[in-house]
């Protein structure tokens, strides 16, 4: 779940949720195994109510809307990750136009990012996000952090394969299983970008970069966990060649300027 800095808006997900709505606000039904929904509720005095139902615009089954969430301090921005979202397409499309609308034939789990916004009491699909070089069971969208004011957004997949290391390294590598990556984005007005795929420095097999993610209020500096990781170095900037400690976790720091 997300809350707002001020408390009054609650963002909660329910990422098994079987609604086949393709809409917000749409019907509450059954119809739809596994779609996953997001729930916003506000405050106002000492008093919750139910303000919007969120779905995703390509809602498919098995999707899992809701499997990561992120808000803005002021509310107003709400993104959703759906891990098992099974789109192929790269890129970012605007609004709630997308590019694979049907069930696909085949369980991709490539994963998606959704953004809601709000003004004033209405929420709007602002953007369908898909990673720069989506592959199957990637699980993009499964972490999810935004800075304070909600234009910047990291979002891991942690099972991503890719063989890189380093910042914008090549995405066409695919030879190194679950080392995962962190993509950042960017908002400017309504728009977003891709302005960064972040691997670790000593990206292997199995690291699982990206399973945990915090981003500061300024969205200048970025914490990222591997909960994989096998150096057995202690401290900070030690060993990162060794790998005789398998599953020992580690934590990078990124800043952006």
């Amino acid at each position: 779940m997300g809350l707002s800095a001020d408390g009054n808006t609650l963002a909660a997900s329910a990422y098994d949720e079987d609604g086949s709505a393709r809409e917000i606000n749409g019907v509450q039904d059954r119809n739809r195994r596994g779609t996953g929904a997001i729930y916003v509720f506000t405050r106002t005095g000492t008093s919750w109510a139910q303000t919007a139902y969120l779905k995703a615009s390509n809602a498919e089954n098995g999707d899992s809307l809701g499997y990561a969430i992120a808000i803005s301090q002021d509310g107003n921005t709400i993104v959703g990750g759906a891990a098992d979202e099974d789109c192929m397409t790269p890129g970012i499309v605007a609004g709630s136009t997308h590019v694979c609308q049907d069930d696909q034939p085949q369980d991709n789990s490539s994963g998606a990012v959704y953004v809601f916004v709000r003004s004033g009491n209405t929420w709007t699909q602002q953007a369908f996000i898909k990673s720069s070089n989506p592959g199957k069971e990637d699980w993009f969208g499964s972490r999810l952090t935004l800075s304070g004011d909600g234009n910047t957004l990291a979002a891991g997949a942690q099972v991503e394969d890719g063989g890189s290391k380093g910042i914008n390294g090549d995405q066409k590598n695919q030879s190194a299983e679950d080392t995962g990556a962190v993509y950042f984005f960017t908002r400017s007005g309504t728009t977003w970008i891709q302005t960064a795929y972040v691997k670790a420095s000593n990206a292997d097999p199995y690291d699982e970069f990206g399973s945990a993610m915090a981003l500061s209020k300024d969205g200048k500096l970025m914490a990222v966990g591997a909960r994989g990781e096998a150096s057995a170095a202690k401290g900070v900037n030690g060993n990162q060649t060794d790998n005789s400690a398998p599953g020992s976790g580690a934590v990078y720091i990124f800043t952006y300027q």
